[in-house]
Order: structure tokens, then C-alpha cells, then sequence
């Protein structure tokens, strides 16, 4: 195998070793006298980083055969065999791709004694790799080497440092992976104390305490940190966050605010102060240090948007349209600010300009609101077919979202149209995107609610046939089934399916309590329809279980049931029915 692979691969892959001689395997010339300078390591996605001093021999037929030999092994998934070959080609080359593949090779395969040694070599060849430290240290700690594992971790915190990283939230993250909290501390703690007048070892230890909420823990370091080194911003920062954590928000202002007074500069402190105001709806006092933030900086846009929300709150429309045309001008957060300010325009009855601003939302999370309101300032117009219009317009200009705007124009028309508009368009959807689950689910519940259980169960079964896991039309075509028709062992057996699938869903959960009222099972009803109602309260679940408690006898607490619903909302329609039905 040896000679055939040198024979017959050495020609056909030069392009390959051109590769290998530009990412690590050098010319003697190329590689003599280079040295790694601290902070040069780029951790990218496969490693770069160099080694000190290394000189590479050349290119012989032994580094040759291992390269070749570890990619034929990987690719046909000898990877121990694969392993061999790359750590050889490491060992005789000073390549540290190569270095990496073995160690990485040893991982996939869990082998960790291979991979702690070609991970060791990795490091040799480049010591200022972090990736290569951190996973020595896991190796290391993994295998219960902590007394060994000192230098590297140290190594890492240097490292960092030169990357304007904090080192020992890196140390923090690689030594949790493979130690109990106390002793990932303890070692911390170990380490710490080498880098006395460091702020940023007891920092890591404070973050890493309020992640694993410890936030006793979590305060006494953070508020040591502020004692020993109050000159550095960050301190007051974490503190802050654990006060939140501890619900303890008056400290937390109270440290952000005498953090901001000593640092007025720096926008970490200043964003967590303002926010935190927002949060206790102060809102005029936030709305100046958004300023103040916006100011530190300058065109970055992260304060415009809180000072557009925060004026509109305020009632200084023409502020907040500042803002938010400031935002669309340096283009931050344009769909958000064109969202914005439709609403502007609309608070001023102006129609037309809203519609304009609204169109301008082309993505993010007030797309399907935008729209919404396009169709609504429309319609309030007196113009519903100018909103038809515009709904065809975006299906085509934009086919792939057409089955939405189907559902728009369907909602319009069951508001504004008839029965026979709703269910033709939706014919006409369904002709165009027949295989479309959300358009047939859409027309099922429809018709479900003009008492046509023939389409229901037919645009239902469909989806199911298309999506078997479809949880919500499972639970529709049972429950209709359950409430409109005396088939309760069909609609039994769907919404026990879509129970299993959502176990935790109230829906599915009330329907479950109303097929098993429907088929006589009281006792068994009442327990799933309170644990809907528990979870939620809305008025078509306190019908069902009021309705269920009052024929069962207890109609003191159905009536609680139901009344403490109309305190919230007075014209609901499903309770009042029910009532009425049952003639309290």
C-alpha cells in the first residue's frame, strides 16, 4: 500500500500539497527564523496559528505517505488508522493542521489518551492557539491531571489578554465543562490569585456564579470586586445583574447610578442604567440618558430606537420621528423605525403616509403587523377592494409568502365579506397552492365554524396525511368531531394523538375534557379541563369547564368559574352563551 500511494497519489494531488505547504508544512526558507508574536493566533474555524522558532523540514516521502495515507484512512472511516497517519505527519512535518486532525480524530472516536497527546503536540507546535490550550486543559482535567493542568490554564489567560479577551471567562468555560462547581471555583480561585490587581479573575468567578445561580456566591464576589478595584466599570456592571438576579432592583439602581455619575462615559453602564429606568417607568429620567448614550455613540443606533420608543410613550411624536428617521438615515433598524413611523402618521389620521411608512416593512418582527395595518387603514377608508388589490399585488410580487396573504385577504373578507367570498377565495388559494397545509388548515376551521364538518374533516385529514406530527389539526379535527357530531371514539383517538405530540397544550388539553364530557366520562373531564384552565384562562375554556362543574352538581364553583372570567371580559360571547343555554 505504502509504495502504491506514493507511486500513483504523489502526482495526482500536488495541488493538495501546495495546500499543506501554505496552511503549516513550509519550505525550509519560508519557515526559518518565524516566531508566533503574542496576540497573532487566529481561532478560526480550522486553525492557523503558527509555532516559535519552527523550522520545517522538507517535504519527503515519509511526510508525503502519512498526509495521503490519514485523508485515505478518514475518508473510508478508518479514523484510529487515520489518526496514526496524521500524528506521524505532525511529528515529522511540524504541521499543526495536522496536529489538529489527530487530536480531533482521537475526540470523534473518544479515545482520550490519543487525543491528550496529539492535543499536548498541537500546543508545541502552536502554543498560542487557544483552542489547542482549552483543549488540553479539558483532556487534562478529564483524566484527573489538575496538578498539571496549572501552566495552561495560565497560558490561556495570557493569551486572552493579548486578544483583549478576558482569559479567565475562557478558563471559567473550559474547566466547568469537566469539573464540579466547588472545584472549577477552587481552581479558579488558584488562579486568580496569580494575577493579583487583575479585576477580571473575580469578575469571571462572579459570572460564573450568577449563571449557576449561586447569587450569594455571585454578590460577595462581585461586591468585592467593586470594593478592590473601584475604578473599573465592569464591576458595577455584574453587581448590578445580580441585584437583578436577586430581585433586589432599588440596590441595582442605586449601584448603576453611582456607576454612571463616576464613569458618565461609558455606554455599557449607561445602557444598563436606562434600561433599568425603562423597566421602573421612569421614563423621562431614561429618555435623558439615552441621550447621553447616544451621544457617547454617536452613530450607532442602539440608543435612537429607545429614544423613539421612549417619546412615543412620552407622547413627543414629533421627537420619536426623529429618532426614527435619524435611524433610517444611517440605516439601523429600518424596518423597525418604517414601522414606527406608520404609526406615527396614523396617530395623526394620515392615511396615506402611514400606508407608505408601512410599506417600507419588509422583514423583521412588525412585517405581519405592518401589513395588517395596510389592509385596516384601507378598509377604514371605505375601499375594501383597493385592499384586495394590494393583497394580490404582494402575492405577486412576492410568491412565496402568498399563502399569507391569502390568510389576510380570508380574515377581511370573514369581517367585511360573506360566508360564500371567504370560502371562494379560499378555493381560489387552494387551486393555486393545493398542497399548501397552512391554506387547508385555515379553510378547515373555517368551515368548522359554519358548521360544514364535511370540509373540516376532509382539508384536516389532508394535512395529517401530508404532516402526521401536525398536532393542531389533529386536536381541530377531534375536537369538531367531539362538539359537532356523536363520533367520540374518532375524536378520542385524534386528540389523544395530538396530546401525545403537545402534552403540555391547554387547547389540546380542554378539547381532551370536552370529547370526554361529550361521551358521559364528568369526573375524568373536570380534571383535564382544569388543568387547561390553569394554564389558560381564557373564556372558551371557562365555559366548557363551568359547563361540565354545573352539570356535575357543583354549580357554586362553576359559577366562580365563569364570573371571575366576565370580570375580565364582560361581553364574552362563550361564556354568556353557555349560560344563557343552561338558563342561570
Amino acid at each position: 500500500m505504502r509504495q502504491l500511494l506514493q507511486r500513483v497519489l504523489l502526482f495526482s494531488l500536488i495541488g493538495f500539497l501546495v495546500s499543506c505547504q501554505s496552511s503549516g508544512v513550509k519550505k525550509p526558507l519560508e519557515s526559518q527564523s518565524q516566531t508566533v508574536t503574542p496576540g497573532s493566533s487566529n481561532n478560526s474555524d480550522h486553525s492557523q496559528a503558527s509555532f516559535r522558532q519552527a523550522t520545517v523540514p522538507e517535504l519527503t516521502s515519509d511526510i508525503i505517505f502519512n498526509l495521503l495515507a490519514g485523508e485515505v484512512a478518514a475518508q473510508r472511516g478508518a479514523l484510529k488508522d487515520a489518526y496514526e497517519y496524521q500524528f506521524q505527519a505532525a511529528l515529522l512535518s511540524g504541521d499543526t493542521q495536522s496536529a489538529e486532525r489527530a487530536t480531533r480524530l482521537a475526540l470523534h472516536v473518544e479515545d482520550d489518551d490519543r487525543a491528550l497527546k496529539a492535543a499536548h503536540l498541537w500546543v508545541k507546535l502552536a502554543p498560542e492557539d487557544m483552542t489547542a490550550r482549552q483543549l488540553v486543559v479539558v483532556l487534562m482535567l478529564r483524566k484527573n491531571q489538575d496538578a498539571m493542568v496549572f501552566d495552561h490554564l495560565k497560558a490561556i489567560v495570557q493569551i486572552s489578554e493579548d486578544n483583549d479577551e478576558n482569559g479567565f471567562l475562557n478558563v471559567m468555560a473550559a474547566v466547568n465543562r469537566e469539573l464540579k462547581r466547588e472545584s472549577a471555583v477552587d481552581l479558579m480561585r488558584r488562579l486568580v490569585a496569580e494575577f493579583p490587581g487583575d479585576p477580571r479573575g473575580r469578575y469571571a468567578l462572579a459570572i460564573a456564579a450568577l449563571v449557576d445561580k449561586k447569587y450569594a456566591d455571585a454578590e460577595a464576589e462581585a461586591s468585592g470586586l467593586v470594593s478592590e478595584h473601584p475604578e473599573w466599570p465592569r464591576g458595577y456592571l455584574v453587581l448590578s445583574r445580580v441585584y437583578i438576579a436577586e430581585e433586589k432592583r432599588d440596590k441595582a439602581r442605586e449601584t448603576l447610578a453611582d456607576a454612571v455619575r463616576k464613569f458618565p462615559s461609558d455606554p455599557h453602564l449607561v445602557s444598563a442604567y436606562a434600561r433599568l429606568l425603562v423597566e421602573y417607568k421612569e421614563l423621562p429620567l431614561a429618555y435623558e440618558q439615552f441621550l447621553l448614550l447616544e451621544e457617547i455613540e454617536k452613530e450607532m443606533g442602539g440608543a435612537g430606537y429607545w429614544l423613539g420608543l421612549i417619546a412615543l410613550e412620552l407622547g413627543k411624536d414629533d421627537e420619536a420621528r426623529k429618532h426614527f428617521l435619524q435611524l433610517i438615515s444611517i440605516g439601523k433598524q429600518v424596518d423597525t423605525a418604517a414601522y414606527y413611523l406608520g404609526r406615527i402618521e396614523e396617530n395623526k389620521a394620515q392615511p396615506e403616509s402611514a400606508i407608505k411608512w408601512y410599506q417600507r416593512v419588509t422583514s423583521g418582527e412588525f412585517s405581519d403587523e405592518a401589513e395588517a395595518r395596510i389592509v385596516r387603514l384601507m378598509v377604514a377608508e371605505g375601499d375594501i377592494s383597493q385592499a384586495q388589490d394590494w393583497l394580490q399585488r404582494m402575492r405577486i410580487q412576492n410568491p412565496a409568502d402568498a399563502a399569507r396573504y391569502y390568510l389576510i385577504e380570508a380574515e377581511l373578507l370573514r369581517e367585511h365579506g360573506t360566508v360564500e367570498q371567504v370560502m371562494m377565495l379560499f378555493d381560489t388559494a387552494l387551486g393555486a397552492m393545493p398542497e399548501s397545509n397552512e391554506l387547508l388548515y385555515a379553510r378547515g376551521l373555517y368551515a368548522a365554524s359554519q358548521n360544514r364538518v364535511d370540509i373540516l374533516e376532509q382539508d384536516m385529514l389532508k394535512v395529517i396525511a401530508s404532516d402526521p406530527k401536525h398536532a393542531d389539526a389533529l386536536n381541530a379535527l377531534g375536537y369538531t368531531l367531539a362538539d359537532q357530531t356523536d363520533r367520540f371514539k374518532e375524536a378520542l383517538e385524534y386528540i389523544q394523538r395530538a396530546l401525545v405530540l403537545k402534552p403540555d397544550s391547554a387547547p389540546i388539553m380542554d378539547s381532551m375534557g370536552w370529547v370526554l364530557y361529550r361521551m358521559g366520562r364528568h369526573e375524568e373531564a373536570i380534571k383535564y379541563l382544569q388543568q387547561a384552565f390553569a394554564k389558560l384562562p381564557d373564556a372558551e375554556i371557562a365555559a366548557h369547564l363551568g359547563e361540565v362543574l354545573w352539570v356535575s352538581g357543583d354549580r357554586l364553583q362553576a359559577e366562580k368559574v365563569w364570573q371571575d372570567v366576565l370580570e375580565k371580559t364582560p361581553d364574552s360571547k362563550h361564556v354568556l352563551e353557555v349560560m344563557q343555554r343552561l338558563k342561570m
